[in-house]
Parts: structure tokens; sequence; C-alpha cells
């Protein structure tokens, strides 16, 4: 056991104790209504590193005392249990370790109320804790590293949304700034700025008919994200205003076109990214305008070598459209001098500059996360200066996604189930909103209405109308979705009945 590391989880374990003497200093944490605000601290540690050892697979001897002995209390009793026995402890007290914890909401409305950084001081202790915890048998896996690279990512990305306001406004006025009018009827020759009939060939059938109006209407259409869209406008006014200037012989200053997306999943980062390669290629920018999508496995090879290859191939598939690396910051682990994913960096900081006429790359993942991407690599931050981050949906918005969504699969949810799903949304913590998923969690639960309306119609006597079967109801929606909340409140009442005993002890 690395006596050092133990101390460093100790050192981390107490600035989340200094966060929280901060809480019961301001009266913030009295409003939630517990009165040990340590017990919860406490509670939260264990089952955070348990979760880790959970998801890894690993936990040693020495993870065992250090989740026994870095909290106050060992209000789990980790170092009376075996490995196993500690897993299975883990596994009931899942849930408090899920999404955003509690303590840092606390935290984020006290800076909010107070003008302190405490939530980032907390965050700072989460993220050295689990290091620590990850490099106590003196081996840390890249299993470990990337449990604590998504766990803190998300936590970043919790705290990042809050000063979010602030970028789009500033985004928003430098876009107006090269608004140009009549965006919809560029002044650019047919001939550079739309396929010829000769390339039509190359193009999917059901691409033929997409004119560049039609295109934005796509764009224009998608629910929420109006400071993407504009972020995503200024960038077309700037290729037609370009394209202007070849027209006229003049210089058209040499610039990046690749771009960084940040945010949560399921908030359209993909859709967004399809949609500017068809945009780019009928504004003659790009040949083709597909779009390539990947991730660390699709670029990284388990041998010396087969790396460059891989990510050449993946790159010359992309050429004419553009390329989305999802999760790019996996390519650049910290502390893993050896890995392939520095060679699949450096193949593609090349093969950018070596197409860079004919390829955007979009690199995609949690804000914090993507600059030390950026930064693991000299080529990487001089390409990518472009950022558009995409927030997570209102209740809203949801709402108008699961009705869109359902109108295009032939169906239709009556008030009485919008009410349900409407209140589902509302009854989440934020933890439990940041695990949904955004549109990728309406899609979900758009199937299980469609799942628990099958189930009643299949037993359904007399003869089954139309209207019966595009119709989701308020029973569909209580059966589908009500169980689950049930399930949660068990969930919740059983850290609720060790806390008290944590108490009592």
């Amino acid at each position: 056991m690395d006596e050092k590391q133990m101390t460093k989880g100790r050192e981390a374990y107490q600035m989340m104790d200094e966060a929280c003497n901060q809480l019961v200093k301001s009266g913030n944490w009295q409003r939630v209504g517990s009165s040990d605000i340590k017990l919860f601290l406490d509670m939260y540690v264990q089952a955070l590193l348990l979760k880790m050892a959970q998801t890894t697979g690993e936990i040693s001897e020495a993870m065992l005392t250090y989740i026994a002995s870095v909290p106050a209390r060992d209000i789990l009793n980790i170092g009376k249990a075996s490995a196993q026995q500690a897993l299975n402890i883990g596994f009931k007290n899942r849930s408090f370790a899920e999404g955003t914890p509690l303590l840092l909401r606390c935290c984020v409305a006290m800076d909010d109320k107070d003008g302190t950084a405490t939530a980032q001081q907390f965050v700072d202790g989460v993220s050295r804790l689990l290091y620590a915890a990850a490099d106590v048998d003196g081996d840390m896996s890249g299993n470990e590293l990337n449990f604590i690279t998504a766990y803190a990512g998300g936590l970043r990305t919790f705290l990042m949304t809050r000063a979010a306001g602030r970028h789009y406004n500033g985004a928003q006025e430098a876009a107006r700034r090269v608004d140009i009018p009549g965006e919809n009827q560029p002044k650019v020759g047919n001939e550079k700025t739309n396929p010829t009939n000769e390339k039509q060939t190359e193009t999917k059938p059901e691409e033929k008919k997409e004119t560049l109006d039609e295109l934005m209407e796509q764009l224009d259409s998608l629910i929420g994200l109006d400071t993407v869209k504009h972020e995503v406008r200024s960038l077309i006014n700037l290729i037609k205003v370009r394209a202007m200037r070849k027209e006229h012989d003049l210089k058209v200053m040499n610039m990046s076109f690749h771009m960084v997306f940040t945010g949560n999943p399921g908030t359209g980062k993909t859709t967004v990214a399809r949609l500017v390669a068809k945009i780019y290629k009928q504004l003659g920018f790009l040949s083709k305008g597909q779009l390539i999508e990947t991730d660390r496995s699709g670029l990284v090879a388990g041998y010396v070598g087969q790396t460059a290859g891989k990510v050449t191939d993946v790159v010359n598939s992309a050429l004419g459209g553009i390329l989305f690396i999802d999760e790019a910051y996996a390519l650049a682990r910290k502390g893993m001098d050896n890995d392939f994913g520095h060679e699949a960096i450096d193949t593609l900081v090349k093969l950018m500059e070596d197409h860079r006429d004919d390829l955007v790359v979009i690199v995609a993942g949690y804000s914090d996360e993507m600059h030390d991407f950026l930064t693991s690599n000299p080529g990487l931050i001089s390409r990518f200066n472009k950022y558009i981050d995409f927030p997570d949906y209102t209740d809203d918005e949801l709402m108008a996604i699961l009705e869109m969504n359902a109108k295009r699969q032939g169906y239709r949810v009556t008030d009485e189930g919008k009410d349900v799903v409407r209140h589902m949304l509302t009854a989440m913590t934020l933890s439990e909103r940041m695990d949904f998923g955004n549109a990728r969690g309406m899609r979900n639960t758009l199937e299980k209405l469609v799942q628990a309306q099958a189930n009643r119609l299949a037993v359904c006597e007399g003869e089954i109308t139309r209207e019966m079967l595009e119709e989701i109801t308020g029973a569909d929606a209580k059966t589908a979705l009500v169980g689950e909340e049930e399930q949660k409140q068990a969930d919740s009442e059983n850290v609720a009945q060790l806390a008290e005993k944590g108490e009592q002890e």
C-alpha cells in the first residue's frame, strides 16, 4: 500500500470536508432538512469509491483499507468486509454515488447566493480522492483512469453549465457582427456553390432533393439549441463571404474550420454535425458532405505501428466530409505516455494538415477533458479554434422532442400521458437528470410508452381501431414510468435507513 497516496486521499477528503463546513456555516445545508452533513459526506465518499471498484472490477486490499480509513467514519463498515462483501455493500448503496451529489448541488446553490467558489473546491477534492484511490496499490489501470475521467468530467460539466449563459451571450454578439442579409440567397456562382450534375452519382438519392434552403429549414426546426444555431449560421455566413471574395479575386484569409463540440450526451451534437456536413457540401466547401463517426476504439490499434494505418483509413473515408470523433479526450490519457492514443493524435494532426482543403474534423466531449486533449499535442490547439457548447434541454423542450418523435413514428400521446411524463421530469433530482441523457432519454421513454401500449392492446377484447393503435394513454404512461419512480423511492428509503443507522452508531 502506498502511504503517499493515502495521505493524498486524506487531503482530498479534507478539501471536501472544508466545503461541507462552509455549507453549514452559511446556513445552506440546514435548508436541506438533514442534521449531519458529515454523515452524508462519508456515505458519499465510500459509495463513490465502491462504485469505481465495481465499474473497473478492481478492488485490492490496499483499496479496501483506503475506503475504510480515508473518511472520518467507516460508515458502511468496509473495514470489516471482504472484497466481495464490500462490492455487495456498494451495489446496495449505488444510488448514493449516482449523478450529481447532493453536497455539490448545495455548494453550487451557496456559490450562486454568496459569490463563493466552494463547488469547484468540492469537485477538485473528488477528483484528487479518486486519483489517489486508483494509485493506492501502486498501479493505476486504464479502466480506473477512464472511470475518473468520465465521473470527474461529468461534475465539471455540471459546473460549466452554470456559466454557459455568459458564454452564449458573448458568442451571439460576436456572431451578430458577421450576419449577412439574405443568407438563404447567396450571391455566389452556381458552379461553385452547388455540385454539378456529373457528381450527383456520388450522392445518395435522398440527398439530391435537399437544397440549401431545405437544409437550413432542418437546422431551424431543431428543438432548442438557439445559440448553437446562431454559431452555425455565423460559420455559414463566413464561408459564403469567402466565396464572394474569391469571385472578386480578393485575398481569402487562411482559417481553420475544425470545431470542438462540448456538452452532455443527447444534446444534438451528432445531429448538428450531420447537418453541417450537408450544408458545407451545398456551399461547395466540402465535396461529398458525408459524416463519419468514430471514437478511440475506431482509431487506436492494439499493437505498435498499427494505429497510424487505422487513423489513415478512417480519415480517408471522411475526405470530402466531416470526421466526428466522440469523446476525443480518451485519446490523450494523462500519465500514460506509451499509450497508442498519442500515436493516433500525431497521425491525425498530420492528416488534418494534408487534407485541410476537403476535410473538417469535429471533436466532441466534456469541456475540461477537451482542453486536456487539445493541449496534448502542439499541433492540435492551433487547428481547433471554434468551440460550440450544447446546453441541456429544458422540460418544455424535452416534451416537444417526445411529441415530435411520437408523431414521426405514427403515435399520439394524450394530454394525460404527457402529464405523467412531465411529472417524471420535474420529479427528477439533478443527479437523475444528468443520468437521463436529454433527447436520448426521451427516445428511451417513448420506447417504454410504446411497449406499455402494446401490452395493453394485446389483451384488449374486441376490434382494435386505427385510433387505438395511434394513441398512447395516461394509463400506458403510468404503467411504463410510475413503476420506475417507485423503485427509485425504495432505493432512497434504503439509503435513508443506512444513514439513520450510521447516526445511531
